[in-house]
């Protein structure tokens, strides 16, 4: 799937991230949070094949896009038709089978939320051409911890068949995995194809590499630091296809 990547809200890395305005203490940087690992869960330390795409994953300010805590909830449109969230929910459960996902009602408490959306055209050079799906996540401040969501929109023109290859790409995106594969034979493959693979050995073994990854999110600020932030978002960032 062929993505056009955009910097909705962009941040510089060298300037400090929000601070609360009604004290003198210093504003929070990215320095001040921890970067290294998270215990790889347990569901990703059974055997996967040796081969995979992870370099060629983009970087982002924060390291690898990794969950943490789990069950990583999942929120469905509710205006969406009964049969399109059964037909989604089916996706969900395939990955679900290598990273505990669950559905829940509230899409404020959700990681990662599934609008039944007609996405923004993508830029192709000159053109603007109208995209399948698109993937944005947004990172904030909560609890003295730097946190991630994701959301993800699906064109309400496209068939079932389409609509979940598009969302099990997507979710292979929300679940860390932030690039693409050079290979028809992967979900995470970056164009479309005509017969959409499934979770592949390589998607797995490239999202086990993610995990292992270090990252920013999910880590207490040091408690050397000066700073106190917002829990307000400060970026986000999106692919379409």
């Amino acid at each position: 799937m062929a993505a056009a990547i955009a910097l909705v809200l962009a941040i510089a890395l060298a300037a400090p991230l929000t601070a609360r305005e009604d004290t003198d203490v210093d504003p929070i940087r990215l320095d001040d949070v921890p970067y290294q690992p998270h215990p790889l869960p347990e569901s990703l330390r059974a055997s996967f094949a040796e081969e995979h795409y992870g370099d060629q994953l983009q970087e982002t300010a924060v390291g690898a896009l990794v969950w943490s805590h789990f069950p990583v909830t999942v929120y469905f449109d509710g205006n969406a038709p009964e049969t399109w969230q059964s037909q989604m929910m089916s996706v969900v459960e395939q990955w679900g089978e290598y990273l505990p996902l669950q559905q829940i009602e509230e899409s404020e408490r959700a990681n990662i939320v599934i609008w039944q959306r007609r996405p923004p055209p993508r830029r192709v050079g000159d053109d603007f051409r109208a995209a399948a799906a698109r993937v944005s996540y947004e990172l904030y401040w909560r609890e003295q911890r730097l946190g991630h969501r994701f959301e993800i929109l699906l064109s309400p023109t496209q068939g079932t068949e389409a609509a979940q290859a598009a969302l099990r790409h997507e979710l292979g995106h929300a679940l860390g995995i932030w690039g693409h594969s050079d290979r028809p034979t992967d979900v995470m493959y970056y164009s479309q194809v005509r017969r959409p693979p499934m979770i592949s050995a390589r998607d797995l073994a490239t999202l086990r590499y993610v995990y292992e990854q270090p990252t920013r999110l999910g880590w207490p600020i040091r408690p050397d630091s000066a700073g106190w932030p917002t829990e307000d978002s400060f970026e986000t960032v999106s692919k379409d296809t």
